[in-house]
């Protein structure tokens, strides 16, 4: 403990408790208070102060037998009613009740000769996939699309390396709602089934599919907290460096509360390069995780005019954008997300309910944030290949740097440039220099460094490659020792 005190610069300071520690009662989130307050029952995540499995058996004591454990909330997601919302929120061993809140979705051999999407294009893509010297196409480099499945096409070939349901109302892995598989094939189709009109921006990176969503496209918070956990557990195993999240929260919070931000800020600070939807909801919208945090990578969406050229091109009037609680400017970087062709799931709602933008039997044409954020989890892939050693951070801040800027309001830095970024000498140090991580980090990094009070401490500098939320010692934690009234 000295050499790390001693390494990150550290100097013990006791953090204020927030005001609902001093009762020991659970904080209880808004949402979850008007339920009971209103007789209704509520889809909850139970965060526990200590042993989990203590509270697995008072929540078993009480009849409730339907309950999935969510490890990065350290907690347990169940239906309670509004009795059962009153006696947990006094229970010792919980402390906090959250809202399991909905989460619905936003929306070599290549010949770029033939290419009929310009979107490959204005993220320079084909540049890199195209050089006969040295074609960077993604191959090898894991993408998990988490989403609503991934559905079997020719333009995704074998690379689906692997298939994972989280959603407990489903079972399966398959796209029954047609979204996953579009954001796969703008990240990673090959143009197989169109002779390569339609191709993806890294046409030969590797999907993993973890399914969240049902039918309707809705997943609860606690389906994707574990499908990202599980992304963190296997990256190895399947080469997996980038996360595409084209979803949103149906809830407000800042970005250091919300259990949705302390995944994907884990799963970026253990290594992976997470790439969000910005959302649809237009301007002074940037206020709904994961796009408000401010260590992913938020993705806005352009009209690109169907053509490669950008001087044409204009923010989409639905791409959210603005200022989020805790004062970052949102969004990143936009990519082209307005009738976008690309892979479509057979049989799914999409194919059933909107043959008018259906592009002969195997491609679809979208409109959303949703398809924009995969085209920059694609060049993200592209760049990872060619750079296989550079931490999200250090690729965040070049490809900031090296993007092609736009003179309008809500587009961030403006577009990637895959190759450029490519190109680019060298790096350009930490993008997430003086960021303050998630709350349950900072509880999760006492916990797993025996610490009873909060240090004072660079968060850029800390290593968190060997904290996980399975070997600490949750007993020992105080979570009284960080400020929750932010």
């Amino acid at each position: 403990m000295a050499a790390l005190l001693t390494a990150g610069g550290l100097a013990l300071a006791i953090v204020p408790a927030p005001a609902w520690a001093a009762s020991n009662e659970a904080h209880v989130d808004r949402q979850v208070l008007k339920a009971m307050q209103a007789g209704q029952s509520m889809h909850v995540i139970v965060v526990a102060r200590g042993d989990l499995n203590v509270l697995q058996a008072d929540l078993r004591r009480t009849g409730l037998k339907h309950s999935v454990r969510v490890p990065i909330a350290h907690g347990i997601a169940v239906e309670l009613t509004p009795a059962l919302i009153d006696h947990f929120r006094i229970d010792a061993n919980v402390a906090r009740l959250v809202y399991d809140a909905p989460v619905r979705l936003s929306d070599t051999p290549f010949n770029p000769t033939v290419l009929a999407t310009a979107y490959p294009a204005v993220v320079d893509a084909v540049t890199t996939w195209s050089n006969p010297a040295a074609p960077t196409t993604g191959q090898g480099i894991g993408v998990a699309v988490i989403d609503s499945g991934i559905a079997s096409h020719p333009d995704l070939g074998n690379r689906i390396l692997a298939n994972q349901d989280f959603n407990p109302n489903v079972t399966g892995t398959d796209d029954a709602y047609g979204h996953g598989t579009a954001v796969a094939g703008i990240i990673a189709g090959d143009g197989t089934a169109s002779l390569g009109q339609y191709i993806g921006v890294a046409p030969q990176a590797s999907l993993i599919n973890l399914r969240v969503n049902d039918g309707t496209g809705g997943a609860p918070t606690s389906a994707i907290m574990n499908a990202i956990l599980w992304a963190v557990i296997n990256k190895n195993t399947y080469n997996i460096r980038v996360l595409n999240l084209s979803l949103q929260a149906s809830v407000q919070e800042s970005y250091r509360t919300s259990p949705i931000d302390a995944a994907v800020e884990y799963a970026w600070l253990k290594g992976l390069v997470v790439v969000v939807a910005a959302g649809n909801s237009g301007p002074d919208s940037a206020l709904y995780a994961p796009a408000n945090d401010p260590y992913v990578i938020t993705v806005g969406a352009t009209d690109d005019q169907g053509t490669a050229s950008t001087a044409d091109d204009a923010l989409a009037s639905f791409s959210s954008y603005g200022v989020t609680q805790d004062g970052f400017t949102k969004p990143d970087v936009v990519a082209p997300g307005r009738r976008i062709i690309t892979t479509l799931a057979p049989n799914s709602s999409f194919a059933l309910n909107y043959p008018s933008f259906m592009v002969g039997t195997q491609y679809i044409q979208l409109t959303g944030t949703s398809v924009a954020a995969p085209v920059v989890s694609g060049a993200a892939a592209l760049y990872i290949e060619s750079n296989p050693t550079v931490r999200p951070g250090q690729l965040k801040g070049v490809l900031l740097a090296t993007t092609n800027h736009l003179a309008m309001t809500g587009t961030g830095a403006g577009y990637p440039d895959a190759a450029r970024a490519i190109a680019y000498p060298g790096l350009l140090g930490n993008a997430d220099h003086g960021l303050d991580p998630n709350n349950y980090l900072k509880v999760l990094y006492l916990a797993a460094h025996d610490l009873t009070t909060l240090p004072l401490v660079s968060w850029d500098t800390v290593s968190w490659d060997s904290v996980a939320w399975d070997n600490v010692s949750w007993d020992s934690v105080s979570w009284d020792a960080v400020s929750w009234s932010n």
